[in-house]
């Protein structure tokens, strides 16, 4: 059979022929190999091979019933029988003995093979480069019409390859990005987590491990993972329905806990995927809270007394006259002003660190009286407010009698001598839709100078109504 597919090269028409056959079955769904069996079938050629210049050095494929390796290749390319063609070639053919310059002694092939061609695959402007090589066991008789056979061969291998290559640097491109982005993914100082539609883990970055604690191994062993970062049923909820209804580009913050349960506050963004999956984005913003938090309340705290500080109480009772109506009661309220009695003596015969600590151990007596929601500033230097809401002057006046029953109960310890605490207070009653700051203030403040002027130790309810 390759006999007479051999004499098909002697006779320019069959060849023609042949070679009108055989290209159409050289496409590119063929692997390297398979297409040199084809020609090899076609042509009768007992062995072929392609070598390809590539970053990684020569690709060599090799197909026939002779044996043939790469290396056999390099030497054949390396030999002194090619350097010897010192000029420009394209193509070069042997009659006999191919085998020999192929081959070692030893090898089967160095006496079989008898004619071959050799062809450049040139770049010029292509991507590949490098040889096809056809050899035959007989001797051929029409040497150039195997050489113009091989010429468009060639032309169709380069394509070939041309293709080949351009896939294979498109695949390696694809997969640096791939890789740069799985190490942007993963090294990234963001959380980013991704879960399918049917709520399993997909992706999970180390900065998610060590924010949250738990590994993707963890989280994937869970039947419902959101549980463990929002224990709640019903913030669980409106996570889901966030994500489900309407994911969120912009970020939002949400309070997942950590794996020891530590409270987290996180800004999430959501992004819906093409294959129903969620991307999830975020930062970790609990130190950031934090600290802000710590900011907001030395700007609004009083250092010594952790109470409200002048202008956050000043500004708490312009917010309460605001909200206040003569016809709404539960917007009424009441202003307690009080002034620690003989402080100064204490200062004088205690030292001002006993000072400060009657300041803290007032307060505190205050807070253990005062209801919920009740707010307690320092105005000056022993001289408190404590807003009450809906509370009316005698609630009030109530109240300052508790807080002389409990400074009496709990007095201040002085080493080992105790010290009764006592405190004048005046009591305005807000219920008349009063606006005006200061007047509050002054009839709160006569009303405390009225209760030190009459003997200390007491409280005056001024007497008009605001």
């Amino acid at each position: 059979m390759k006999e007479k597919r051999r004499e098909i090269i002697n006779d320019s028409m069959q060849a023609l022929h042949a070679l009108a056959k055989l290209m159409p079955q050289l496409n590119a769904q063929c692997s390297p190999v398979e297409m040199l069996e084809i020609i090899n079938s076609a042509l009768g050629a007992n062995l072929s091979w392609v070598s390809v210049e590539s970053a990684d050095g020569p690709r060599v494929v090799c197909a026939g019933d002779v044996t043939c390796h790469a290396f056999n290749v390099a030497d054949f390319l390396a030999s002194t029988l090619l350097q010897r063609h010192h000029r420009a070639w394209r193509v070069i053919y042997w009659k006999e003995h191919i085998g020999r310059a192929v081959f070692s002694p030893q090898h089967p092939g160095y006496a079989r093979l008898q004619s071959g061609v050799l062809c450049k695959l040139s770049a010029h402007g292509r991507q590949c480069s490098g040889y096809f090589f056809l050899a035959f066991n007989e001797k051929l008789t029409s040497l150039p019409i195997l050489k113009n056979i091989v010429v468009v061969l060639v032309e169709k291998l380069k394509d070939y390859f041309d293709d080949i290559i351009v896939r294979e640097k498109t695949a390696q491109e694809m997969q640096r990005v791939v890789t740069q982005y799985k190490t942007l993914f993963e090294r990234a100082p963001v959380l980013m987590n991704a879960f399918d539609r049917h709520n399993r883990c997909v992706l999970w970055n180390a900065e998610c491990e060590k924010v949250f604690g738990w590994s993707m191994t963890e989280i994937g062993e869970h039947p419902d993972p959101l549980a463990l970062f929002y224990p709640d049923p019903e913030e669980r909820q409106r996570v889901q329905e966030s994500v489900r209804f309407a994911p969120l580009k912009d970020m939002y913050e949400w309070h997942p806990v950590r794996k020891d349960g530590t409270p987290l506050t996180i800004l999430w963004s959501n992004i819906l995927l093409p294959d129903n999956s969620i991307l999830n984005i975020g930062l970790d913003i609990t130190e950031r809270k934090k600290a802000e938090r710590q900011l907001t309340v030395k700007a609004t705290t009083d250092d010594l007394t952790g109470c409200l500080n002048r202008s956050t109480i000043l500004q708490r009772l312009k917010m309460a006259l605001a909200a206040s109506s003569p016809q709404d009661v539960s917007s009424h309220f009441c202003l307690l002003m009080f002034d620690l009695d003989y402080f100064k003596q204490i200062n004088d015969r205690w030292g001002h660190q006993v000072g400060d600590a009657a300041l803290i151990h007032f307060c505190d007596r205050i807070r253990e009286v005062s209801p919920a929601g009740s707010a307690l500033g320092r105005v000056g230097g022993e001289e408190f407010v404590l807003l009450l809401a809906r509370t009316d002057g005698m609630a009030a006046t109530l109240l300052s009698s508790r807080l002389r029953a409990a400074l009496i109960s709990k007095p201040l310890r002085v080493g080992d001598k105790t010290l009764v605490l006592s405190f004048s207070a005046g009591v305005v009653e807000v219920c008349q839709g009063q606006r005006d700051t200061s007047a509050i203030l002054m009839r709160a403040d006569q009303a405390l100078y009225d209760a030190k002027r009459t003997g200390r130790g007491k409280t005056v309810l001024a007497s008009d109504y605001l």
